[in-house]
């Protein structure tokens, strides 16, 4: 397929790369609640945020779309709208598949949302523990939501801004699928599923 053809992951799922955010406020946001291409008026996705060493958290952000595609104004956080996330985390992972080894961070994290500041703004988000094995749904009254993961460029620095959208002619991928799955640290893996 040509990059930026929106692709349905299959059904055993898509790996979809790392968040690349361990550093304190740096955002990843390159899942769509819509075809960033294709969408006007207000547009949302999904913002995963470094919050501190093994804890990062998640919030719904939006913008208005702009004149061209895949344009949009100045993103900003829509506390409002945290309800339409939904964290299943049923726990820590085993290292290694081996229950006697020592996990790397203590489970001292207390699941749901927690009140952050993340790049000065008071948030609250979900608060996503690392070395847990998460799977992340959006819904909204209807039920989920399908997800679009449109891959931006490569982080260059730790300045909080996520990186800047690929056009599809740069071979900006587009996937669409239901949930997202974090594992091993948040930053280091995500695989995008089905229902």
């Amino acid at each position: 397929m040509p990059a930026g053809d929106p692709q349905i992951v299959p059904r055993g799922g898509k790996f979809i790369g790392a968040t690349g955010s361990a550093f304190i406020d740096q955002l990843s946001a390159d899942i769509y609640l819509q075809d960033i291409w294709t969408s006007e008026g207000l547009v949302k996705r999904v913002g995963v945020a470094c919050v501190g060493w093994g804890l990062s958290a998640a919030l719904i952000q939006t913008a208005e779309a702009g004149e061209h595609p895949g344009e949009t104004d100045e993103w900003t956080t829509a506390n409002e709208l945290r309800h339409m996330i939904v964290v299943d985390n049923p726990g820590q992972q085993i290292t290694l598949g081996l229950p006697q080894v020592p996990t790397p961070l203590p489970n001292a994290v207390i699941p749901g949302i927690g009140f952050f500041m993340i790049d000065g703004s008071a948030c609250l988000a979900h608060k996503l523990p690392w070395h847990h094995r998460l799977t992340i749904t959006v819904h909204e009254r209807d039920g989920p939501l399908r997800l679009h993961y449109h891959k931006h460029e490569r982080r260059k620095d730790h300045g909080p801004e996520a990186p800047p959208l690929m056009r599809p002619k740069q071979k900006g991928k587009h996937y669409i699928f239901d949930k997202i799955i974090y594992s091993t640290q948040i930053q280091n893996c995500r695989r995008a599923q089905p229902a």
